[in-house]
């Protein structure tokens, strides 16, 4: 198995007890492990409190951070997107995503196709060029940034 994917496993993996009706608070450093499960990430933790919604040039968003890493450079958390249809000059950061439902079509710069659906994970370079493609997704994420302090 990739690193990233087992990272991502791991990180769901070890995840603390909690009550399945309980919000997931918005732990921007976390000392204690969080856990969502697999009926609250279907729908229900995108309505949760710590929702962030936005409508901009992704197309209607809803990102649930779960986690952030002391130096602000690793985070992950759980993002719903609608209809989206960008020409990505520089992806900002590396990102593993593992898709929910849904999923995207991704383009590279020299024509290179790739489709991801739901139950499939895409390993995102920082720097990548292309275009992104969406009818809408749920996904789960852990991205690096080595730019954020």
């Amino acid at each position: 198995m990739k690193p990233m994917y087992l990272m991502l496993c791991g990180f769901l993996l070890v995840a603390g007890a909690q009550a399945a009706d309980e919000p997931v608070a918005k732990p921007l450093v976390t000392t204690h492990p969080v856990k969502v499960t697999r009926a609250q990430a279907a729908g229900p933790i995108f309505q949760s409190p710590t929702a962030v919604k936005e409508n901009g040039g992704d197309g209607p968003t809803t990102d649930v951070l779960m986690l952030r890493s002391k130096d602000g450079k690793l985070e992950a958390g759980l993002y719903d997107a609608g209809p989206s249809e960008q020409d990505i000059d520089s992806y900002p950061e590396d990102e593993f995503m593992f898709f929910l439902a849904g999923g995207v079509t991704l383009t590279s710069a020299d024509g290179k196709k790739l489709e991801a659906r739901a139950g499939e994970g895409v390993a995102m370079p920082k720097g990548w060029k292309g275009h992104w493609s969406t009818t809408g997704y749920k996904k789960y994420y852990v991205t690096y940034n080595t730019a954020k302090k």
